[in-house]
């Protein structure tokens, strides 16, 4: 009997102290960062209808896409402009003969753009259009993710449709469990989708393609960035608001403006800069911002 008693209270001891390891274990990991960011410079308001923006390591330059004013007309008055680290616009109209350019990727020496129903191809050092790409089928095309190999992921809002350009060939990737999906960005062994029709962020596993939803409430999801932390995620609401997606799926606002009617569209993040990037679309000029971890009291 008491051979038996022993052994219960034996387990019992084990088992609380692997509760109370489990629990430890769970608050750590529901502890998440908290963060605030700050203005840092703006440019003045001679672009027109910024939507997205891109920096290019290689040549310490900010490449902008410029709607000027239509996000649908294919009326051939779209442009790029280049925007150096201190938001000085360098070159207001780079390369012009775009319609509605918006996401913006680089591979190699080449800057893509998504435009309506194709995708343009521009060669960087020469500052021209090498050629445009046309996407049969497509609505609006919206963001560009590419991967280290090259290979582009393009989000059609219109159609809900995600496409993949590898080798010259374009071809639909994804088309289930889409709704006025924007936003798109390549990590590592998923693609995180924004969407403004469900107004979530989620991922897609490369390989199985099962889509996994993170979080809503974003509203009309935008452009994406990720910190350099793992597991914290910028994610804007197109209407005006900036978002950090933290580990444990909550969404937290880093900054409202919508109240003002200034836009956030698709965001690019510097980590080794700390800038975040923030096209500010009909108001017409593009906002650098840094980001701080913020001491919270407990």
């Amino acid at each position: 009997m008491k051979r038996i008693t022993i052994i219960f209270l034996l387990t019992g001891i084990i088992i609380a102290s692997c509760k109370s390891g489990t629990k430890k274990t769970a608050n750590e990991v529901l502890q998440v960062k908290h963060f605030e960011i700050t203005e840092a410079w703006r440019t003045d308001t001679l672009l027109l209808t910024p939507e997205s923006v891109i920096f290019d390591n290689k040549r310490d330059i900010f490449y902008v896409s410029n709607l000027n004013n239509e996000p649908r007309l294919k009326d051939g008055n779209g442009f790029i402009s280049r925007v150096d680290k201190n938001g000085k616009i360098v070159d207001l109209r780079w390369i012009e003969g775009l319609s509605s350019p918006k996401g913006l990727a680089i591979s190699g020496d080449t800057l893509f753009a998504a435009d309506i129903d194709e995708v343009v191809a521009m060669d960087i050092n020469s500052g021209r259009i090498i050629k445009k790409i046309s996407v049969q089928g497509a609505a609006l095309l919206n963001d560009i993710t590419t991967n280290p190999d090259g290979i582009l992921y393009i989000s059609d809002t219109d159609a809900n449709r995600i496409y993949v350009y590898d080798k010259g060939v374009i071809s639909v990737w994804f088309d289930e469990q889409l709704n006025g999906l924007n936003g798109l960005l390549w990590d590592n062994d998923r693609l995180l989708v924004a969407s403004q029709g469900s107004n979530d962020f989620a991922a897609i596993d490369l390989k199985s393609k099962n889509r996994q939803l993170i979080t809503d409430g974003i509203n009309h999801g935008d452009g994406i960035a990720w910190t350099g932390i793992p597991g914290y995620y910028i994610v804007t609401d197109w209407e005006g608001e900036i978002f950090m997606i933290n580990p444990d799926s909550t969404a937290v606002s880093l900054l409202r403006t919508k109240d003002q009617g200034i836009n956030s569209a698709d965001i690019e993040y510097l980590r080794d800069m700390n800038l975040l990037l923030v096209p500010t679309f009909y108001r017409n000029s593009l906002v650098a911002y840094n980001l701080a971890e913020k001491k919270v009291n407990q």
